[in-house]
């Protein structure tokens, strides 16, 4: 029978054609809309390459040094004493990182030129300064060489990571390793080449890789009795049910670290997950469940305002197949049969509807990039296949989708098929 109903299904469809563009139209446009906001939600919070680890990963990206005496407070990232005191020494953690990017290099460096010794094209290149463990807890793919050593970083040697993208510009193939690069005219030596790495994956993203040891300026930065610097702590745990160990012993660590300081005190801001650092920079002053809750509302309207016009639209539908349904019923249909074929027909408009919606979606997503994912790396923002084609978050929304239609076109065909047959057969 369900055969027999999609083939009726289908010959409806073509017979109504307006009816079927706006019952597809309408589902579409639920199913685009809450696919942006699952699109968004997934690149900011899944696991994904290289940021594999972020279901399970703490971040600390704000420092205070509080003056009490001068009743001064300095808020900025942490310094490397601060790190080492505080971060480094940790146990309950699998790992411990940390790094600084372009965005915060600017405001004390500059920007950062890469080229190679021969001369030619220089290229204002996204940098990130970190150190060694920093390559462990992001997942990097490297196409050839390997990662610098934790010996490499405490000897500050000037070493570099390059992307598959930054080494064709500058040597125009990836037989690279053991070659010269001059970083703002140092000369660094290129021991690694990784794959492109998607912009919006902001905490794992540049176009080099070189240890912060090796860059003085980074070392030396601090401020507030040398508490606050340029720094930021990546700490990964084993599981998420480490992490209330995690902050007290980092509170065990700042504790005795204050001990130590004569006229100042560090404060640690919120330590946070990477989820919550990306919701925190759409709206710094909002409360993140008050923000889940925002955006789950929207993604509900989203979905719930179409179903309401779709029942409309079926139940005018139903009043015009009165007298197709009171002879279906002289004829011994009943109700069951009558609900499943008008539910088999939505179906098939549904999920019509739907993959107009998927691609609609990511269309819109790929081409407004810039504007919905707020991001202002001053660089092209690039997505994954898998970022833009995510067939769990497709197929959750239109398993919502299918149930709320089914909600909305039970309704009407329900009243209809409990007229009399007289009554539905003679209806105009």
């Amino acid at each position: 029978m369900i055969k027999q109903y999609l083939k009726q299904g289908w010959a409806l469809i073509k017979q109504n054609r307006f009816y079927t563009t706006i019952y597809i139209t309408g589902t579409a446009l639920a199913i685009t809309m809450t696919i942006i906001i699952a699109i968004i939600y997934h690149i900011r919070s899944a696991n994904i390459a290289p940021e594999v680890y972020r279901d399970r990963m703490l971040l600390v990206t704000q420092a205070s040094a509080i003056n009490a005496s001068e009743d001064f407070e300095y808020n900025w990232r942490m310094s490397y004493q601060t790190l080492k005191e505080c971060y480094y020494p940790l146990q309950t953690p699998q790992l411990v990182a940390a790094g600084v990017n372009t965005l915060d290099l600017g405001y004390t460096i500059g920007d950062f030129y890469v080229g190679i010794p021969a001369g030619g094209t220089l290229h204002k290149s996204y940098i990130y300064c970190t150190d060694a463990a920093f390559l462990k807890i992001f997942r990097y793919t490297f196409l050839s060489g390997r990662p610098y050593s934790e010996e490499e970083f405490q000897s500050g040697m000037r070493t570099t990571v390059l992307s598959e993208k930054l080494a064709y510009k500058l040597f125009n193939n990836l037989n690279i390793l053991n070659k010269t690069v001059l970083i703002n005219d140092v000369e660094y030596t290129v021991i690694g080449v990784v794959k492109d790495v998607p912009s919006v994956l902001t905490s794992a993203y540049a176009e080099l890789w070189i240890p912060f040891s090796s860059v003085p300026s980074i070392m030396e930065a601090s401020g507030g009795g040398n508490i606050v610097g340029l720094l930021q702590a990546f700490i990964l745990a084993d599981k998420r049910a480490d992490f209330p160990m995690i902050k007290d012993e980092i509170e065990k660590n700042i504790n005795r670290y204050n001990t130590s300081l004569a006229d100042w005190e560090y404060r640690m801001e919120e330590i946070l997950t990477p989820f919550r650092v990306e919701m925190r920079s759409i709206d710094y002053s909002a409360n993140f469940r008050d923000q889940i809750i925002k955006y789950g509302l929207i993604a509900l309207i989203f979905l719930m305002v179409p179903a309401i016009n779709l029942s409309g639209i079926t139940s005018s539908r139903m009043q015009e197949r009165l007298s197709e349904i009171g002879i279906r019923k002289a004829f011994g249909a009943n109700r069951t049969n009558l609900i499943q074929q008008v539910l088999t027909e939505n179906l098939l408009l549904t999920l019509l509807g739907g993959l107009v919606g998927l691609f609609l979606s990511v269309g819109i997503v790929y081409f407004m990039r810039s504007l919905l994912l707020g991001i202002r790396l001053g660089y092209e923002i690039s997505l994954s296949f898998s970022m833009l084609f995510n067939l769990p978050v497709f197929g959750y929304t239109l398993g919502i989708c299918l149930i709320l239609n089914g909600i909305s076109s039970s309704i009407p065909v329900w009243n209809a098929a409990r007229r009399p047959i007289v009554q539905a057969i003679n209806d105009k």
